[in-house]
């Protein structure tokens, strides 16, 4: 993945999380790449990716299961279009 210095990284790497969950890649209750795995897989520092998460958290696109991971919500496509929106 290649960042634009135009948008921070996080939001970049939300971007990038959303498209996967929109093409399908990542389904509902799937469980997404770990911070750490995430991390390496961009090459950004593990602190940018827990960002990332937390705010698609409180956006409702996935949901964290303390100690085993973080994974897709149930209604991840309707809140992503909605986040797309603002």
């Amino acid at each position: 993945m290649e960042f634009r210095d135009n948008k921070a990284i996080y939001l970049q790497i939300a971007e990038y999380v959303c498209e996967h969950i929109l093409l399908g890649k990542w389904k509902t209750d799937d469980k997404v790449p770990s911070v750490r795995e995430l991390a390496v897989e961009l090459e950004v520092n593990p602190n940018t990716v827990m960002r990332t998460y937390e705010l698609l958290q409180n956006k409702n696109i996935i949901t964290n299961k303390r100690g085993i991971g973080f994974f897709v919500a149930d209604d991840a496509i309707t809140q992503v279009k909605a986040y797309r929106k603002t």
